[in-house]
């Protein structure tokens, strides 16, 4: 068996779509870009929490929870667990009844998952609010991040009156999405209603059911996740200046997310292969890690030098650099307009 380099073990973990993979990549690219130019100790904080919260939330806790979900709905409409993490294009052979109780199955798992984390996802940054405003009563985003000078003062009890009324607020959403969710699950076993909901529950079933282990997939954060945080962000922001700086990061961050890896990725690994002498681009495919330690080991290893350079420099690029640049752009852009607004320019 060939050995396998320490770099080739990280980035072999970076490119897969799993929820460690993700949780890593966007972790440790995002948040150590930002917090390297966070421009004070409330900033730092704020981003540490909401960039963890968020990785834990989307990565971590989702698929521990549609596990669970598929656990549940499986044995209440009478459903092979299998079944559950299959996408209903594979699955085969089936009568029309139980190919309904599978769909249902599936809708109420969806339906129940996303119900539950949605108002956890949108709670981030109001909470990260929160939690400065209890630790130093500070209101204002230019005061968080240095621009303004204001005097700290005590606002614990304010502040958990907040968190109770958001907490409320949102567990009062989970509840009436959850209580719609089985409502429909449930009414649908009945033939009728069925073919009403069938169009409805089919598409909820094919666009945001879960991978084959439960994982999130990228329409999940195209359809739900995203939207949900783009919104909380906007609707915690505290004042104009921290409202234009989340316009100018989403601008950016979103679209890189779905296109950038792709549109830089190709170019990268064809000037690697070029210089290394290798293929690992191929008819416009890119050999994934899986199918490098494939291959004999004297070929293996000059492989994976190409590839680790290539994916190395990708990751770097479209997750590091970017977030780096999206955060110094907002830095200069906001201190400028905040001196500029309150006559601070020479």
């Amino acid at each position: 068996m060939c050995s396998i380099s320490v770099p080739t073990k990280i980035l072999k973990t970076l490119e897969t779509s799993s929820s460690l993979g993700m949780f890593a990549r966007d972790t440790g690219g995002c948040l150590t870009s930002k917090l390297a130019l966070s421009r004070s100790k409330d900033e730092a904080k704020e981003i540490a929490f909401s960039e963890l919260a968020e990785s834990a939330l989307f990565y971590l806790s989702a698929p521990v929870a549609a596990k669970a979900a598929s656990n549940i709905f499986s044995k209440g409409f009478n459903v092979d667990k299998k079944q559950m993490t299959e996408p209903l294009y594979n699955i085969k052979n089936l009568g029309k009844e139980q190919l309904k109780n599978i769909k249902l199955a599936k809708f109420a798992q969806i339906g129940t998952v996303f119900s539950l984390i949605l108002p956890f996802v949108f709670a981030i940054a109001p909470v990260r609010n929160i939690m400065t405003y209890s630790d130093n009563g500070k209101e204002e985003f230019v005061s968080v991040v240095g621009l303004k000078k204001t005097q700290e003062q005590e606002k614990r009890e304010e502040a958990k009156e907040k968190a109770k009324k958001l907490v409320k607020k949102l567990a009062k959403i989970s509840a009436v999405s959850i209580g719609a969710t089985a409502v429909i699950a449930a009414a649908s076993k009945n033939d009728k209603i069925y073919d009403k909901t069938k169009n409805f529950i089919t598409g909820v079933v094919d666009n945001l059911g879960f991978s084959e282990k439960n994982d999130l997939k990228l329409s999940h954060y195209g359809a739900l996740i995203y939207p949900v945080s783009i919104a909380s962000y906007f609707y915690a922001s505290r004042d104009k200046y921290e409202k234009e700086e989340n316009a100018r990061r989403f601008s950016v961050t979103v679209p890189l997310l779905f296109y950038g890896e792709r549109a830089i990725e190709k170019p990268i690994h064809k000037g690697f292969d070029k210089l290394f002498n290798t293929k690992v681009m191929e008819n416009g495919k890119i050999k994934s890690y899986e199918e490098i330690l494939k291959m004999p080991c004297d070929v293996q290893k000059k492989f994976l030098k190409s590839k680790n350079w290539a994916y190395g420099l990708t990751f770097l690029t479209n997750t590091m650099l970017i977030a780096g640049a999206v955060a110094l752009l907002n830095r200069i852009a906001t201190k400028k307009k905040y001196e500029r607004e309150n006559g601070k320019t020479k």
